[in-house]
């Protein structure tokens, strides 16, 4: 599936993100050019490039907030190929200006359809 470039319109999302999940604090990073990362333990994944599986890929992200709830979705692309190599669904919810709520499915699962299992609270750091 060959993908073309795009950004987000809504700037609510855009920032840098301070989550907390099963008690490790990690990052998410919302670019408005569209891109992506999330870092934990130090450890950072997505952005413009950065090594996925031993290729050179980029992260994205995709935001349908006419859904209810309104889905996320990230998606990592091949560098060299333009590709999609997968993606991670999820939902999230701006609980105010400065805090998100976002529930997920690693591992290539459905798309969850509430913040019952697995929901993190992300609050705006920038």
């Amino acid at each position: 599936m060959l993908l073309c470039s795009f950004t987000v319109s809504d700037s609510e999302y855009v920032g840098k993100w301070k989550g907390k999940d099963k008690g490790d604090i990690g990052f998410l990073t919302l670019s408005s050019e569209g891109y992506s990362t999330f870092e934990f333990n130090g450890q950072s994944m997505g952005g413009k490039s950065y090594d996925h599986q031993g290729k050179k890929a980029a992260m994205k992200y995709t935001i349908d907030d006419k859904t209810s709830p309104a889905s996320i979705g990230f998606i990592i692309i091949d560098n060299e190929s333009n590709t999609e190599m997968g993606r991670i669904k999820g939902i999230l919810e701006m609980k105010s200006s400065d805090e998100l709520q976002m529930a997920m499915a690693f591992g290539g699962g459905t798309r969850p359809t509430d913040y019952s299992k697995d929901a993190i609270v992300f609050n705006r750091i920038e």
